[in-house]
């Protein structure tokens, strides 16, 4: 294909058969409402069209790719819809459905902030089918006092089970990253009850430092007290990434009570 790749965008194009067969038939999603980020010149795109959902929604922010979406809607004008715009600032309550699945191929430079603006948005979604970078996957997965284990881990394993699917080797792309991709599949199921905006505060602030204490960390705010989070379970001296996501939940429900 005759197409300027944009860095910037961080396009990197799957084009391996069987690949994009796995993903699309990890689940059945025939009449099923599905969401495509990201999809390119449409290679996911015409392979989930395959398996008959009942809709694709796809969004897509590089209009240049225009004219290889609007070939594939040709041949699927009722089943396929294509919305060109930022899937960071779109809203996806303006699909008409309950329960939506996302089958994606993340762009790289956006999959982490995606995800976690996705995460409040959760409850339009009964799975997503997503690749990211394999350090990403990671990340989301990530257990208690593991160097990969941060904001984004405790953010997703509060909101959601994180299941790794298989791993994608560069060659699969064009062009080829860096790096391994991985397939992951997220079923929201939101744990406790506790206010998001000052959960992610208590994060931003705990893990800006990770090499120091969650004493010295936090201290700047109005209600901390050593204390008291000792009497529920958190030393003053652990470092963040030792401390559990249902610790930090009782931690910012301590904070901002």
């Amino acid at each position: 294909m005759k197409f300027s790749f944009k860095k910037s965008l961080g396009q990197h194009f799957l084009r391996d058969k069987e690949t994009l067969n796995k993903i699309v038939f990890l689940r059945d999603i025939k009449d099923q409402v599905i969401v495509e980020i990201g999809p390119g010149d449409g290679a996911l795109t015409k392979m989930i069209l395959n398996q008959n959902p009942k809709k694709l929604v796809i969004i897509e922010k590089d209009k240049s790719l225009k004219k290889y979406l609007e070939n594939i809607k040709k041949n699927h004008p009722d089943k396929l819809k294509i919305i060109y715009d930022d899937a960071l600032r779109f809203d996806f309550q303006k699909i008409d459905a309950n329960k939506l699945i996302m089958i994606a191929n993340l762009p790289y430079n956006i999959a982490s902030t995606l995800l976690i603006g996705l995460i409040q948005r959760f409850k339009h979604f009964q799975r997503l089918i997503v690749m990211v970078q394999r350090e990403v996957a990671e990340r989301l997965s990530a257990r208690v006092s593991t160097k990969s284990y941060g904001r984004i881990s405790v953010l997703m394993q509060l909101h959601s089970d994180i299941k790794k699917c298989f791993d994608v080797s560069p060659e699969k792309f064009i062009p080829q990253p860096n790096v391994f991709s991985s397939v992951i599949e997220i079923i929201p199921n939101k744990k406790k009850e506790f206010n998001f905006y000052n959960l992610d505060k208590v994060l931003k602030i705990s893990f800006s430092k990770r090499r120091k204490t969650i004493k010295n960390n936090l201290k700047e705010i109005e209600n901390f007290s050593e204390k008291e989070i000792q009497d529920f379970g958190i030393h003053p001296k652990s470092r963040p990434q030792d401390i559990s996501p249902e610790n930090y939940v009782k931690l910012s429900n301590y904070l901002f009570k």
